[in-house]
């Protein structure tokens, strides 16, 4: 990861998603929105991968985990 562009993953029981953002907290917020489209399926939980921290969220957490991510990297 350079500084100036940040993976983000999101992965669900079949697929995974990814690509790169300027920011840490574009990074995160693509991310929650792309887990929030695989958590309507049938799915439990995603797990949500910024550069070298991972998180594991469910409906119920998708929106404060990553408010705080996105919060914490700005």
């Amino acid at each position: 990861m350079s500084s100036n562009r940040f993976e983000w993953i999101v992965k669900g029981d079949e697929t995974v998603h990814g690509g790169f953002k300027r920011t840490a907290a574009e990074a995160w917020t693509i991310a929650g929105k792309r887990a929030a489209a695989q958590l309507k399926t049938s799915i439990d939980s995603a797990t949500i991968t910024v550069g070298d921290e991972t998180i594991v969220v469910t409906k119920a957490t998708l929106a404060r985990e990553i408010a705080a991510k996105v919060k914490a990297s700005k």
